[in-house]
């Protein structure tokens, strides 16, 4: 992000919402692919058998540093209200940070959803592979992660 940044800083003008699924399905899509998820654990992370523990604690991983992060920069980090817009419930922080003249995340919702997740399970029958294991997409209810931002204005063309 700090190169696409750095890049288009000076034509960017927008508030952002919710980097990761834009990141996940635009620009990592391979990762909402079953077989792709494989090779992510086993080639980069370093993972030999894939089971439930493996994604629960990835996902724990993920929760944690949201919080961290939110706590290190004293962002607000909440769950969403039923029958709120999400817009209007962070409008007060983001107008503060456009008279501040400030840029970044300013907000963090937390939330439940239907999404798309994977499961896993071992074949039923033996194969060469002792640490294959078949993963399904499937949609669950998750809890989702949303961070507000700010960004730099465009130029004027």
């Amino acid at each position: 992000m700090k190169i696409f940044t750095q890049l288009f800083g000076d034509l960017l003008a927008f508030v952002y919402h919710c980097f990761d699924r834009i990141v996940i399905y635009g620009y990592l899509s391979g990762l909402s692919r079953p077989e792709q998820v494989v090779h992510f654990f086993r080639n980069v992370v370093g993972v030999a058998v894939m089971d439930k523990e493996v994604f629960s604690r990835r996902t724990a991983d993920y929760q944690a540093w949201v919080e961290a992060f939110a706590r290190n920069h004293r962002l607000p980090i909440e769950w969403a209200e039923k029958g709120v817009r999400k817009e209007d419930h962070v409008l007060p922080s983001q107008r503060r940070m456009v008279g501040d003249d400030a840029y970044g995340v300013y907000f963090i919702f937390k939330s439940m959803e239907q999404g798309p997740s994977f499961r896993v399970s071992a074949p039923k029958y033996a194969t060469k592979d002792p640490n294959y294991r078949i993963l399904a997409r499937q949609r669950s209810r998750l809890r989702t992660t949303t961070s507000t931002s700010v960004t730099k204005p465009w130029a004027r063309w």
